[in-house]
């Protein structure tokens, strides 16, 4: 397994608040229709360069969900990794997102829970330090 494809096995005794990991992945039409694919989402504001072209963006857009898969990644991969099990996830969305815009995911913990074994992770997406997206993910480590 390559080190991008690495599983942490974070157990919840190992999480303190202010732990943080990130993620970096740069959009290409591959993922945009990847996504449309698997989701059966073809709105032409993220599948169609005329008609994108004729919205406010002046192109296509990724999909909002899409960069919430991203933040499953890195939740199931890092963030606590093989325990997790996602309970509820909100995103907010600030700004588009481009193809070909490298994303920046950052998760950090804000609240445990030792009785629940609940922690929070408050979550920024960035591009180029502009902030495209936030909110955060309850996530149940199970170990």
């Amino acid at each position: 397994m390559s080190e991008a494809n690495k599983v942490h096995e974070l157990r919840f005794d190992d999480i303190k608040v202010g732990y943080t990991a990130f993620l970096e992945h740069c959009i290409s039409d591959q993922d945009t229709a990847a996504f449309a694919k698997v989701s059966g989402d073809y709105n032409p504001l993220h599948v169609d360069d005329t008609y994108a072209s004729s919205t406010p963006f002046g192109e296509r857009i990724v999909h909002g969900m899409l960069l919430g898969a991203f933040v499953s990644q890195l939740i199931g991969m890092q963030l606590p990794g093989r325990f997790a099990l996602i309970l509820k996830e909100t995103l907010e969305f600030r700004k588009p997102v481009h193809i070909g815009d490298s994303i920046l995911v950052e998760g950090t913990v804000s609240r445990t829970s030792s009785a629940t074994k609940i922690i929070e992770v408050d979550i920024k997406i960035s591009v180029q330090d502009v902030s495209v997206a936030d909110g955060s993910v309850l996530v149940q480590v199970l170990k």
